[in-house]
């Protein structure tokens, strides 16, 4: 019903960068026929990506590239953008720009090209704003905020990425609270963290159809109530006494 929709916006959303995606033979060479072009690199419409993940998401909530902070004060650096509920218009202006985090429903982190390298540092941000409300007093009653990693494609087959991400939480010895939940490599598929099993993941070759099922899997998780527990006496930093009469 809504396949072709997704397929139109994940080819605008990708775009191959300038210039030939594979080297031109030197002068008197010849390719080999064994020889493959490189693939050709990929960049991530960031603008597209915000615009297409608010067009989305629940209408009760907003998407911007706005901080997050939780009530101890910790505030995670490497989040993108974000998908929130609205305290009020002028909220961003109010909070100096940043969203408490009862009100967040999900963090958006975006790898381009997805290599190793670039992967690795994708999840260690994820593991720095699954730190979100560990510090808070009521943390207990502040569930996780999910995470989501985007990437615009790259040469990784989808088993290696799966591969590489198990081998850097366990090389880490990361806390199974702190792993991502839903990674989407455009074009190419998902990596789904299994809740069953600790240290689990499911890989999915979607293909064209891979915005579409990650428009699916994030709903999910973003189904979910929250900022009832949002006091802002909590992020009132300065203490000051008052005449009382």
């Amino acid at each position: 019903m809504f396949t072709k929709y997704f397929e139109d916006v994940q080819k605008q959303l990708v775009k191959a960068r300038s210039g030939p995606s594979a080297k031109a033979p030197a002068k008197g060479k010849t390719a080999t026929k064994s020889a493959k072009p490189a693939p050709a690199d990929v960049k991530m419409d960031m603008h597209g990506l915000i615009k297409t993940i608010e067009g989305i998401v629940p209408p009760s909530l907003s998407v911007g590239t706005l901080g997050v902070i939780d009530p101890s004060g910790y505030s995670p650096e490497g989040v993108d953008f974000i998908a929130y509920r609205p305290l009020c218009r002028d909220m961003a202006a109010l909070m100096g720009g940043y969203v408490p985090s009862e009100l967040v429903y999900g963090t958006y982190h975006v790898c381009g090209d997805i290599g190793r390298e670039n992967l690795q540092g994708a999840l260690n941000k994820v593991v720095q704003a699954k730190k979100l409300n560990l510090f808070t007093e009521d943390r207990e009653n502040l569930p996780a905020i999910p995470a989501f990693i985007v990437s615009a494609g790259g040469s990784m087959r989808l088993e290696d990425i799966k591969d590489s991400i198990i081998d850097y939480y366990v090389s880490k010895s990361v806390d199974y609270v702190l792993e991502f939940d839903v990674l989407m490599v455009l074009n190419k598929g998902i990596v789904v963290k299994n809740w069953r099993e600790r240290r689990s993941f499911i890989a999915l070759e979607t293909g064209s159809a891979t915005l579409m099922w990650f428009f699916i899997l994030m709903h999910e998780y973003l189904d979910m109530e929250r900022g009832k527990g949002l006091d802002l006496r909590n992020y009132v930093k300065y203490t000051e006494k008052y005449a009382e009469y």
